[in-house]
């Protein structure tokens, strides 16, 4: 579990009992195939007393492996879910939009096809579990910077702008943005890069909301 959690993002991982029982039945599943590929053994012999005597280094290759493989398959499985989702997600932005009201000439294996795709992708999680992670990763991925205004919970409004330089906390992290460049509006109306700037820090809790702004618009927009 440890390993599949490293290999994608996923919400909040529960506590309590919960977790308990998710670790316990992830770890019956283990057991019930260590059992075959070699747990057995390793059984007759603690009970022969030669595990750690004459079968030492079967022994320790068991246990080794025991505490090494499970990580390594999570992990790959992870990977393997992430790829699965990418691509789920870009058959279904392809599909032509759906006709309203339906189309009875509409090939039946096109309606079948958009239904899977659809069901799918609203059970796998894209680009992180949220839609803050979501629209972060979108944004990065298409626009080289963007001009951002924060308003926070106390009415304070941060123009700035966000490109490499600038760090957006994703889950499970609490939503902070960090603006690499403040701007700040002049008595023209013009919004000016603030003097000896170094940027500025919104922590997740104080935002309200963020609006986007590309950078094809003018600063004077912003």
């Amino acid at each position: 579990m440890a390993g599949y959690r490293l290999g994608r993002a996923v919400p909040d991982h529960p506590d309590g009992l919960v977790a308990t029982a998710r670790v316990i039945a992830v770890s019956a599943f283990i057991a019930l195939i260590a059992w075959k590929l070699g747990g057995q053994d390793l059984y007759r012999h603690i009970r022969a007393g030669t595990a750690l005597t004459r079968e030492e280094p079967q022994t320790y290759r068991f246990a080794l492996a025991l505490l090494l493989v499970p990580g390594v398959l999570g992990f790959a499985l992870a990977q393997l879910v992430d790829a699965m989702t990418h691509r789920v997600w870009v058959a279904r932005n392809k599909l032509p939009p759906a006709p309203r009201g339906g189309d009875p000439k509409e090939p039946l294996g096109r309606r079948l096809r958009r239904k899977c795709l659809v069901a799918l992708s609203a059970r796998l999680l894209h680009d992180g579990p949220t839609t803050w992670d979501r629209t972060w990763k979108q944004i990065r991925r298409t626009q080289p910077y963007v001009f951002v205004r924060v308003t926070t919970r106390g009415g304070r409004e941060i123009v700035g702008t966000v490109a490499d330089a600038s760090r957006i906390a994703v889950s499970p992290q609490p939503r902070d943005l960090y603006i690499q460049q403040t701007l700040r509006q002049g008595e023209d109306g013009t919004y000016y890069p603030t003097a000896y700037g170094l940027g500025a820090f919104v922590a997740g809790a104080e935002i309200e909301t963020v609006e986007w702004v590309s950078q094809q618009g003018d600063v004077t927009d912003v």
